[in-house]
């Protein structure tokens, strides 16, 4: 038989030792706390998901488009992304879906087209964002044309057709820019403001700065080649396009734009081939470029030929890069690497 008092005794033990189980348990590794934006965005994404299944059938194609549509006048933000609220040194969040810049767009809506749900979404936006998937700062895929192209070509989820595109005459009009990335003397251009921290511990932060510049100084120099159309082979010299050449880029595909071997060694330490990145749909003949644009302070829709007609004033962009994304399907479980 049990007493009254007996019973308030062993529920309140009871209640004591899981709260000292808990806090055990939450100390240990592996059990990060989440950033806020990604426990949003969870809500986001499996909403999205949810939207996916209903459909019959949802080849690359349309999901890609379905998926960059939804976050259509979505803010602007530069250096949306981090690693996390246990980052050493940047702790913004992992992924988000309130706002993004160009990199951190093409990379989630890929990431959410490679996932079939929410856990194979994040372990696709590590494979994506990271080398080796490793969720660190150095291993962050920093230079589109160096670190995201190539390593998410090895892994198999996009493909470089830049090399493809011909002309009337069946001859290649591609060119190649080169670039030295220099990423030891880009560390060294860093300042406080590239250590975000959630305490805001301006002693700590200048601590971990020292730390990542040390980290930079292993790092290799390494040249980027990055294939690219002339804008001089898009437009003529009436600034007229080349529908012909525009007709070869695939529907869905990344395109990148290109300044060959463009010279920022004085503003952040080194030179560089790719400066934005957006996808590209065919809609009604119209060729849009879907961007995360700081022009426009958000995603946007805008004609590709127009974007570019634009920037035939600029004396640095020279020209497009154009990927495509390899699987056709969704992966089953997590994040395949090919």
């Amino acid at each position: 038989m049990l007493y009254p008092h007996r019973i308030k005794s062993n529920i309140t033990k009871s209640k004591l030792l899981l709260f000292i189980y808990c806090l055990i348990v939450s100390a240990l590794p592996g059990n990060a706390s989440v950033h806020p934006k990604q426990l949003q965005a969870n809500k986001t994404i499996n909403k999205l998901y949810h939207t996916l299944e209903r459909l019959p059938k949802c080849e690359m194609v349309t999901r890609l488009d379905l998926i960059s549509a939804t976050f259509l006048g979505k803010p602007y933000l530069l250096g949306a992304l981090g690693e996390g609220s246990d980052a050493r040194f940047d702790q913004e969040p992992l992924y988000r879906t309130d706002a993004f810049d160009c990199e951190t767009y093409v990379t989630t809506v890929l990431a959410l087209a490679l996932g079939k749900d929410e856990r194979g979404f994040q372990q696709c936006i590590r494979q994506v964002r990271y080398h080796n998937g490793q969720v660190e700062f150095t291993s962050r895929n920093h230079f589109t044309s160096l670190d995201w192209n190539q390593n998410n070509q090895r892994k198999g989820y996009i493909k470089d057709i830049t090399e493809s595109i011909k002309d009337k005459n069946n001859k290649a009009v591609v060119k190649i820019a080169n670039a030295l990335i220099d990423k030891p003397s880009w560390y060294q251009h860093f300042t406080d403001k590239n250590i975000r921290l959630n305490s805001h511990n301006k002693e700590e932060q200048t601590k971990r700065l020292v730390e990542l510049k040390e980290e930079g100084r292993k790092l290799p120099k390494l040249n980027s080649r990055t294939p690219y159309i002339p804008l001089a082979a898009l437009f003529d010299v009436k600034n007229s396009p080349n529908l012909y050449l525009f007709s070869q880029i695939p529907n869905a595909a990344i395109v990148e734009i290109v300044r060959p071997n463009w010279n920022l060694r004085k503003e952040i330490g080194t030179n560089m081939n790719v400066s934005h990145l957006g996808f590209v749909f065919w809609k009604k003949g119209v060729l849009y470029f879907r961007e995360a644009s700081s022009q426009f302070g958000g995603v946007v829709d805008i004609p590709l030929i127009d974007y570019l007609r634009e920037a035939l004033t600029s004396p640095t962009i020279k020209g497009i890069n154009i990927q495509v994304v390899v699987p056709q399907s969704p992966f089953s479980n997590g994040c395949v690497v090919l």
